[in-house]
């Protein structure tokens, strides 16, 4: 198939790359969540606070869609849910500190951003994009290994 396309020495990585794909869409399924929900949530409470709110309902969104289908083949019986819950949660913290850092300094310092709320999501998703598979991928969504 694919493998007689790519170097060799690049085929040990594609499991990982397909991964990460998948991670990839999950991410953009999770952006249109969090489009949606800053837009619903950012009149009652705010931009600011939506943000937050948005970004809460977003990750539950993509953490859902990691579980059952990302790492599929890694976790779901093995790993009790609220346990993993908990990971991801703790997991991301760095991805979401630098995605609504991102996103709220934009609201802050690009006024365009308020009104187009898009850019900033955009802007903040990439940024915490590769820092999120990679926690995930070694303390979230992980098999477990055997113990001694």
């Amino acid at each position: 198939m694919i493998e007689q396309f790519i170097p060799k020495s690049l085929v040990k990585f594609l499991p990982l790359m397909q991964r990460f794909f998948y991670f990839g869409i999950v991410g953009a399924v999770g952006f249109l969540v969090d489009w949606a929900s800053l837009s619903l949530f950012r009149h009652a409470v705010g931009l600011r606070i939506a943000a937050l709110l948005a970004y809460v309902v977003a990750s539950s969104n993509n953490w859902i869609l990691n579980r059952y289908w990302t790492f599929r083949d890694c976790c779901r019986k093995r790993h009790k849910v609220h346990h993993q819950w908990g990971r991801f949660v703790l997991a991301n913290l760095p991805g979401f500190i630098i995605n609504r850092g991102i996103v709220l300094a934009l609201f802050s310092l690009w006024p365009l951003t308020r009104h187009y709320t898009v850019i900033a999501l955009l802007c903040g998703t990439a940024g915490g994009m590769f820092i999120n598979f990679t926690l995930c991928s070694q303390f979230v969504f992980h098999k477990k290994k055997p113990l001694l």
